[in-house]
């Protein structure tokens, strides 16, 4: 298990480098994990506030059994039990005796830039042409002259058209979730995701779904191997 905290560490600590993003132990029982609750994110923006549930729909959607956030923090709330920061043995067994889950899903919003916009002005290069015309004279065969108009070459005329143009950078989120075993409160399953889209939740609900997918495939695989 040491080994595994270990490995976890190193991939958080330089996350891009981490191919998967998430990591799963390998000498851990799966088949214990009956029903995972779900504890509140750690999160420092109120705009962020609310992703756990996210994981929680999608874990629901898998097919596992959850406790949800707002339940759970009911049921602490009438025993007297205070959750923040670290969770010692002592805590994660006293909750899961009596919501009676296996693992708690902890997690936190590690990095959040929201979306804005950006004004920049925009200079357009514009050439505008035309032909150029001269008057001549010409002789005709019987001797008369007759004057005619003709082309002589074309005349350019450059000018810059600048304009403001508004654009968008998208909203930046970053999440780090982990599943912990209420007995022992050692990590058994840790992940990671950074995602942009123009609205912050919907980048966190990309995470969710894609941190979840990639947990129960870890999962699968794993239990095909035993």
């Amino acid at each position: 298990m040491r080994k595994f905290i270990h490995l976890a560490l190193v991939c958080l600590l330089g996350f891009w480098g981490c191919t998967p993003k998430t990591v799963i132990s390998q000498t851990y029982d799966f088949n214990q994990m009956n029903r995972i609750g779900v504890m509140g994110f750690s999160n420092s923006w109120p705009a962020m506030q609310g992703v756990e549930n996210l994981f929680a729909k999608y874990l629901i959607d898998a097919g596992y059994k959850v406790v949800e956030r707002a339940q759970l923090e009911s049921v602490l709330k009438e025993h007297n039990i205070a959750v923040s920061g670290y969770l010692s043995p002592e805590t994660t067994r006293e909750i899961g005796r009596i919501l009676g889950v296996d693992v708690l899903l902890i997690g936190e919003v590690s990095s959040y830039t929201p979306a804005r916009t950006e004004l920049t002005m925009t200079a357009t290069r514009r050439t505008e042409t035309r032909p150029v015309y001269t008057q001549d004279v010409m002789k005709l065969p019987d001797g008369s002259y007759v004057g005619y108009t003709r082309q002589v070459g074309m005349q350019y005329a450059h000018s810059t058209d600048v304009r403001p143009t508004e654009y968008t950078i998208n909203a930046q989120v970053g999440i780090i979730a982990k599943l912990v075993d209420v007995e022992t409160a050692e990590i058994v399953w840790i992940g990671a995701d950074e995602a942009s889209s123009s609205s912050a939740l919907d980048a966190a609900d990309y995470i969710a779904r894609a941190l979840v997918k990639s947990f129960t495939k870890e999962l699968n695989k794993l239990q095909e191997k035993k």
